[in-house]
């Protein structure tokens, strides 16, 4: 996306794919220093895309103005008009990217070789590879990641599992996908402990983990799966551990345990430690008008603090949300009583997982 930061806005949006492959998971972003050439890396498809800015801007103009939204459909614009070129980064999982000051070359980190190239930004040729260190033991845990965030497993390199799980977590956006029809689109989910919370998914229907890999892997990856990608993947999700969030004040957090676990409240019912999930289905009042069911799993409160918006449509966009606006019938918990600091205390005791 291209924004006028004078009048802080949006001026364009145009695609990276090509017409029939992906450029999946930009990564990093460097301009050379006359302003004249862009450097993208690509986590997902190991690539560098390197684009003509002054061309591309020239382009864009030429697009009626009311037409020019519709750019971000376009999956033909950079290349028709030859405005880009797609290379090789010379490594796996490029990440961090910087320009050279002549602008002839772009130095790319490629965090799954523990390498920096340099891809000359004319020709594509990789013109020097620096390892970091002994090169990675690829064990079963580091190839699951290695495979969780590689385009090669996705047909047509159009996304991967970082896509929307990045670091194994949410992107905070709602997806209607094949694993549960089309129609219904949710809110995703962290996969943080989700080894060891099935059933999977806002409507249960995958009974573990792993089945959600290899389903995930067929019908949003477009591939049929592999075993030994399946348990590389189940030993890269398994390896996730939870993260405290921010600093939140010690006696919020302990008077919005005593509530939390306070039987009137009634939240650690369907909450319990330490995982703060019994792992069933509950109708909570929460079915929007795209849902085929008014039961929904019981998510983890794990990491609360980092999975915002909330509730399996993100109606909640916070925390407070979910205990207020999100809960008027105190179906999800009894909180209708609770004052504005006994709210205040909840929520911190639940940023506090």
């Amino acid at each position: 996306s291209i924004v006028n930061v004078t009048k802080r806005e949006l001026w364009a949006t145009v695609l990276l794919d090509d017409l029939d492959l992906g450029a999946a998971n930009p990564a990093g972003v460097a301009i050379s220093p006359d302003g004249k050439t862009l450097f993208v890396s690509h986590r997902g498809s190991h690539e560098v895309t390197v684009i003509d800015i002054p061309a591309m801007h020239a382009a864009i103009e030429a697009v009626p103005a009311e037409e020019r939204a519709d750019l971000a459909n376009d999956l033909t614009f950079l290349y028709r008009n030859g405005l880009k070129r797609r290379y090789s980064c010379g490594g796996l999982g490029p990440c961090a990217i910087a320009a050279t000051p002549d602008g002839n070359t772009a130095w790319v980190a490629n965090y799954f070789s523990d390498t920096l190239t340099a891809v000359d930004a004319k020709t594509g040729k990789i013109a020097a590879t620096v390892p970091l260190g002994p090169e990675p033991k690829m064990d079963l845990v580091r190839r699951g990641e290695l495979l969780f965030g590689d385009a090669r497993m996705c047909f047509q390199q159009w996304q991967t599992c970082e896509s929307c799980h990045p670091g194994g977590r949410a992107d905070g956006l709602m997806w209607d996908l094949l694993n549960d029809g089309l129609g219904n689109p949710k809110n995703t989910k962290s996969l943080v402990l989700s080894g060891k919370t099935p059933p999977t998914m806002a409507l249960g229907i995958r009974e573990d983990m792993r089945m959600a890999s290899r389903s995930g892997v067929k019908f949003i990856l477009f591939r049929q799966p592999e075993e030994s990608d399946v348990d590389a993947l189940e030993a890269y999700i398994n390896s996730l551990r939870p993260e405290r969030g921010p600093a939140v004040a010690k006696d919020a957090v302990e008077r919005g345990r005593k509530l939390f676990e306070d039987p009137v409240v009634g939240c650690a019912k369907c909450h319990p430690a330490p995982l703060y999930t019994d792992m069933k289905m509950y109708d909570v009042g929460t079915r929007g008008k795209y849902d085929r069911s008014d039961e929904f799993d019981t998510p983890t409160l794990v990491e609360l603090w980092r999975t915002a918006p909330y509730l399996h449509d993100g109606s909640a966009l916070t925390i407070m949300d979910v205990l207020t606006t999100a809960n008027r019938e105190d179906k999800h918990g009894k909180t209708s009583h609770l004052t504005q600091q006994q709210l205040r205390d909840l929520e911190a005791f639940l940023s506090s997982l």
